[in-house]
C-alpha cells in the first residue's frame, strides 16, 4: 500500500467511475431509487420507511436497519413493480461503472403479501434483469436469500425459488437475517442447492461474532461469505477462511451505516487482507447508504490512503471472487488492466470519482 500524503489527497490517480468493477454483495431492494420509492408509495397510498427522508436515510442500528428494509419492501405490490426495480438496477450499475453483478433477493419478503405468490416476483426481477442486459450492457445473475428470522417454511419455499431458476440467471444461494439465530437448520438446503449446481454465498460475522462465521463455514460451507468483517476477532477463524480460501464481501460503508464500525477506517479490510484473506469490495444496500460502488470505492481509497494499483487488486479479486464464466473473468481482467495504464489526472489534483 502506498502513501499519498494522507486522506483525501490523490496524487495522479485515475477516475474510479471508469474502472470495471464487479459487484458482488448487493440487495435488489435496497437498489431502489428514492424517486421509485415515493412513486408507489404515492400511487397506493402507502407510508414510505420510517427512516427515510428528504436527504436520505437514518437508522438506529442494525435491528432498526432491519426494520426500514422491510417497510421498504412492503412497497411493491405488483410485479411490474419488481420488473421496473431490476430494469433501473441495471441503469445504474452501468452508470458507476459494473459490468457485471450477482445480487441478492428475498422471496420470502414478499410472497405472503402478493398472494402467496413465491415464484413471480422472481420471474419479474429476471425479465427485468435481461431487459437490463440488453438496454445497459449490464450482466446480473441472482441469489435467493432465505431470510433466517423468516422461519423454516419459508426457507424450503425460497430453495423450490432457487431450484427453479438454477442455470437460468440463479447462481446462488444466499442466507441473510439478524445472525440471532442459528444456520445449522438450513444446511440440508445448502446441500441440495450445490446438488443443483448453485453456489454458497451466506451472510456472516457482521453483526454476530466470529462464531456465526465459523458456524456457517461449518454448516453451510460457503464459496463466499456476506460481510465476514467480524472474523477477525478470532485468529483462527481468519487462518481457516485462508485455509478454505473463502473470499469475503466486504461493504465498508454499510458496516458503518448499520453501527457496526463507527468509521471506515475501522472496517478490517486492510487486516484481514495482510492476513491472506481474499476481501472484495461491495455496496449492499446502495440506496439506502448513498453509496454505490464507485462511492464505496472512493471511500477505502480515503479510509486506506489506497493507489490505483491497489484499488485495481481489490477489483481483480471481485471478478477473481465471481461465479462469472471463464471468458467474461478474462475480459473484465484485460479491462481492470487496460485502466491501470490509461492516462491518470495531473499531479496534485484529485481524481474524479
Amino acid at each position: 500500500m502506498t502513501t499519498h500524503g494522507g486522506p483525501g489527497y490523490h496524487r495522479r490517480m485515475r477516475g474510479l467511475r471508469s474502472l470495471p468493477k464487479v459487484e458482488l454483495h448487493l440487495h435488489v431492494e435496497g437498489s431502489a431509487r428514492p424517486e421509485t420509492l415515493r412513486e408507489i408509495a404515492g400511487r397506493d397510498g402507502a407510508t414510505l420507511p420510517h427512516g427515510m427522508g428528504v436527504d436520505g436515510w437514518t437508522f438506529g442500528g442494525p435491528l432498526d436497519f432491519i426494520d426500514n428494509y422491510l417497510e421498504l419492501c412492503q412497497l411493491f405490490s405488483t410485479l411490474d413493480d419488481f420488473r421496473r426495480l431490476a430494469v433501473e438496477l441495471c441503469a445504474d450499475l452501468a452508470a458507476t461503472g459494473v459490468p457485471y453483478a450477482e445480487v441478492v433477493f428475498s422471496p420470502g419478503n414478499h410472497a405472503r403479501r402478493l398472494d402467496d405468490d413465491w415464484f413471480g416476483p422472481m420471474e419479474a426481477v429476471l425479465d427485468g434483469l435481461d431487459a437490463g442486459r440488453r438496454d445497459h450492457g449490464v450482466t446480473v445473475q441472482v441469489c435467493p436469500d432465505i431470510v433466517r428470522d423468516n422461519g423454516l417454511d419459508d426457507a424450503q419455499r425460497t430453495l423450490e425459488v432457487a431450484l427453479r431458476y438454477a442455470g437460468s440467471g440463479v447462481v446462488a444461494l444466499n442466507c441473510a437475517g439478524s445472525e440471532r439465530t442459528g444456520v445449522e437448520r438450513f444446511a440440508w438446503m445448502f446441500r441440495k442447492a450445490a446438488r443443483a449446481g448453485l453456489r454458497s454465498v451466506p451472510h456472516a460475522g457482521e453483526w454476530a461474532g466470529p462464531e456465526n462465521v465459523r458456524a456457517t463455514i461449518e454448516h453451510l460451507r460457503p464459496d463466499r461469505i456476506g460481510h465476514g468483517v467480524r472474523a477477525i476477532e478470532d485468529p483462527a477463524v481468519v487462518a481457516e477462511l485462508v485455509d478454505r480460501r473463502i473470499p469475503l464481501e466486504i461493504c465498508p460503508i454499510s458496516n458503518v451505516a448499520t453501527g457496526v464500525y463507527e468509521r471506515v477506517g475501522q472496517v478490517p479490510l486492510i487486516a484481514l487482507r495482510d492476513a491472506g484473506v481474499t476481501v472484495t469490495l461491495n455496496s449492499d444496500d446502495p440506496t439506502m447508504f448513498d453509496s454505490w460502488l464507485t462511492d464505496v470505492y472512493a471511500a477505502a481509497r480515503d479510509a486506506w490512503d489506497l493507489d490505483d494499483t491497489d484499488l485495481a487488486d481489490l477489483a481483480r479479486a471481485g471478478v477473481d471472487a465471481s461465479f462469472a464464466d471463464e471468458d467474461r473473468k478474462r475480459a473484465l481482467r484485460a479491462d481492470i488492466g487496460a485502466w491501470l495504464t490509461s492516462p491518470v489526472a495531473p499531479a496534485h489534483e484529485p481524481a474524479v470519482p
